[in-house]
């Protein structure tokens, strides 16, 4: 890992920018490049405080990300849940990972109320290509390396309020 203004560097700004420490986020790095990760294309997703295992903190990712929605039914519906036990979330975890680079990455400072992972994607050796990211709703529009469409109430001197 060089120095100097790459976009390796840009990975390790949006994990210092998503609250990881130095010494997590080169833990962090240093995962990642035991597994060949391309760092210049990774994607930070999120972290996850779990009691209980690294098994316990895929399936809290798989449910948080992955909803089931049906139409006419509210995901308060115990319809809902039952389908939700229905998925196999250790298939959908190596999916993720086969198909996107996924991995989840046990911080090393555990608190009393836990342990953290991380979650992170990109291609690696075991993922050299990543199927289209863009079905990964949960990247911020800056962690993509696609530019942005101008959005054509931006380029004029009248904006929404939102």
């Amino acid at each position: 890992m060089g120095k100097g203004t790459t976009p390796e560097r840009s990975f390790e700004f949006i994990l210092s920018e998503r609250g990881v420490s130095e010494k997590d986020i080169g833990w962090v790095l240093s995962k990642l490049d035991s597994q060949e990760y391309i760092l210049d294309d990774c994607h930070y997703m999120t972290q996850i405080l779990s009691k209980e295992s690294e098994t316990k903190a895929k399936e809290i990712f798989v449910n948080r990300y992955f909803a089931i929605n049906m139409k006419g039914v509210s995901s308060e519906n115990k319809l809902n849940d039952l389908l939700q036990e229905c998925i196999d979330k250790k298939k959908l975890w190596t999916l993720l990972e086969k198909n996107f680079g996924a991995i989840c990455i046990k911080l090393p400072n555990a608190s009393v109320n836990g342990e953290t992972y991380l979650f992170a994607c990109g291609p690696n050796k075991k993922c050299p290509e990543v199927t289209n990211t863009d079905s990964f709703l949960f990247f911020s529009q800056n962690e993509r390396k696609e530019p942005r469409k101008k959005n054509p109430l931006e380029m004029s001197s009248l904006r929404l309020a939102g």
